[in-house]
């Protein structure tokens, strides 16, 4: 029996799966027991979050103490996981939470997002 799918795929051949970028979540963040508690979108976000700290190396965004922060507003995190505004907010603060990301808000400027190495938590 043939499954029926909606969308009409088709397979990879050869170098065809090189074409993609892909997001990095790191294993142990999905398998470990002190991360159970932490959702799926957040554990997805705090790869998109690793993933924009190339960006941060790239323009060399550290505050006096040398930490890498990044820019990523609300409005992008929303965008790029087509997730709700509240979802959004939702898995940033469960990282905050959790410790695993630290939001800094200097005056008027953006907020930084500083992302902390979950490894150093266990």
């Amino acid at each position: 029996m043939e499954m029926i799918s909606k969308m009409n795929s088709d397979y990879f051949y050869n170098s065809d799966a090189d074409q993609f970028s892909f997001i990095k979540i790191p294993k142990l963040l999905v398998t470990g027991d002190d991360f159970s508690s932490v959702s799926i979108p957040a554990k997805i976000l705090y790869g998109m979050l690793l993933d924009r700290m190339a960006i941060a190396m790239k323009n060399k965004w550290m505050d006096e103490k040398g930490r890498i922060y990044i820019l990523y507003q609300l409005s992008e995190i929303q965008e790029d996981m087509n997730i709700s505004r509240r979802k959004a907010c939702d898995s940033l603060q469960e990282l905050v939470n959790e410790g695993l990301v630290q939001k800094f808000q200097s005056g008027k400027g953006p907020t930084r997002i500083y992302v902390k190495n979950f490894a150093k938590k266990l």
